[in-house]
């Protein structure tokens, strides 16, 4: 064969591998950080990246989102350019101005975790499949980083990580400050908090073996599936068309709890439980992490009123909600 079409069919092949690889182990990056408004500044825990890479297996560059975090924690609400590979580890300089430190997160992944990750597919409900889909990097107080798996609506915490104070940062200050409106007094001025700390996101972080059953007064009741919103910023869906209850899991708490269930063809329901952190947190701060407790949910035969219980004895909730229900399962009436 000739050598340069011999060169030509390598080039291909190279590419298609190339092309093969980034369309097998796309996903997104994304950044986030608590919520909190303080002084006229509405999001005053963001922070603001000089550097933000992310290191892959196959050497393929991936970044952080330009520009400052967003959001709330666990869930960032913006979206970015697509990432390609396999994230192994980060390697990433920001400014936190309500304590006017700059950070550097430098730290690596779990190699064959991360292998195992961009290859895991999960079913949530009937035949809908989510392959991994993002990473999101959580920034709390005092250089606390949290980083998350995505699977589309699930969510799966992959680690806690602490970044390093950078003490000689004057070049970094030029740098970051040389575009903006605010010179780095000013910022300081507006958003200093000297007692921030990362002690209640490592609360949320806390794990108890749970489990949750359905107690109910209908005969026709089919339950669908359980979804978990966490207080640390994980959410798990647990599709159980049978079953009233869940496994025994050690999980963080639920902030939010959601469940879809039917009564008839006609008679179609989404519950959602919000639950108070002050109380919940409360109720569990004597349990080991590996005893076992039991949530129960009571729904009523007429579907208007949801309760939820905790070994037996009731627990004081933010609010309960209840929707006429719109999708449709495999099982429904």
């Amino acid at each position: 064969m000739d050598k340069f079409y011999k060169i030509v069919i390598l080039l291909i092949v190279s590419l298609n591998a190339s092309c093969q690889m980034k369309n097998k182990y796309e996903w997104d990056s994304y950044t986030c950080q608590p919520r909190l408004s303080v002084k006229g500044n509405e999001n005053v825990y963001c922070v603001e990246f000089v550097r933000g890479d992310i290191i892959t297996l196959e050497g393929i560059p991936a970044t952080l989102p330009f520009g400052g975090s967003s959001g709330r924690w666990g869930d960032s609400g913006k979206s970015w350019t697509s990432q390609h590979g396999t994230p192994i580890g980060a390697d990433v300089i920001y400014y936190a101005g309500y304590e006017d430190k700059f950070y550097h997160l430098k730290t690596d992944f779990p190699v064959e975790e991360m292998k195992k990750a961009v290859d895991t597919t999960y079913q949530y409900y009937d035949d809908n499949h989510e392959k991994f889909s993002g990473l999101i990097f959580g920034f709390a107080p005092q250089g606390m980083v949290v980083v998350w798996k995505e699977y589309g609506v699930i969510r799966i915490e992959l680690g806690r990580y602490q970044a390093e104070v950078i003490t000689d940062d004057k070049e970094l200050e030029k740098k970051l400050f040389r575009d903006w409106s605010m010179n780095r007094e000013e910022v300081k001025a507006r958003d200093f908090m000297p007692n921030a700390s990362c002690a209640q996101w490592d609360m949320y972080r806390k794990r108890y073996t749970f489990r949750v059953v359905m107690q109910n007064e209908n005969p026709n009741l089919r339950l669908f599936q359980y979804c978990f919103t966490n207080y640390n910023g994980e959410q798990d869906i647990i599709f159980m068309p049978p079953l009233p209850a869940t496994s025994y899991d050690n999980r963080a708490l639920p902030q939010i709890l959601e469940m879809d269930w039917e009564t008839s063809g006609r008679e179609r329901f989404r519950g959602n439980i919000f639950l108070n952190e002050k109380v919940i947190f409360e109720k569990f701060k004597n349990f080991k992490a590996e005893d076992k407790q039991e949530f129960e949910v009571k729904i009523s035969k007429d579907n208007k009123k949801l309760e939820l219980f905790l070994n037996n004895q009731p627990v004081e909730v933010d609010s309960v909600r209840i929707y006429k229900g719109s999708v449709m399962y495999k099982g429904s009436y």
